[in-house]
């Protein structure tokens, strides 16, 4: 792969998604607990439907900016996160049946995000 390939903001565009994705769900996180019902709350609440709009277009884009190789590794590392999130949500269902506490379904969209930035990341690195 040549270097003109990949954009060199690429791996960046990555990394602040992610990083913005991570700081909306804190405020959201924190708007409930501080916040009354309201308004503001429910926006502040929504504000990481935006940011996880903003991590897929960008891993859209670096998609679409690399070759056939690259690609197949970024839906290699989309298939191999499906089967980690269904696997940990199939678990944990089951460890809840069996008396664990419930789990909210934001820490299953928090941890397969993570889990696809993380393999996204390490794709980019390598394609360098």
């Amino acid at each position: 792969m040549k270097a003109m390939d990949l954009p060199g903001y690429a791996f960046r565009g990555v990394i602040w998604s992610q990083w913005a994705y991570w700081c909306s769900l804190a405020m959201a996180v924190v708007a409930v607990q501080v916040f009354p019902p309201g308004f503001t709350r429910n926006a502040i609440s929504c504000l990481p439907l935006l940011t996880a709009a903003l991590c897929v277009s960008v891993a859209f884009w670096v998609y679409e900016s690399c070759d056939e190789f690259v690609r197949f590794a970024i839906l290699r590392g989309v298939v191999w996160t499906a089967i980690v999130v269904a696997a940990a949500t199939c678990g944990w269902f089951i460890a809840e049946l069996a008396g664990a506490p419930r789990l909210s379904a934001i820490w299953v969209n928090v941890f397969g995000w993570s889990v696809f930035n993380l393999q996204f990341t390490v794709t980019m690195l390598r394609s360098r």
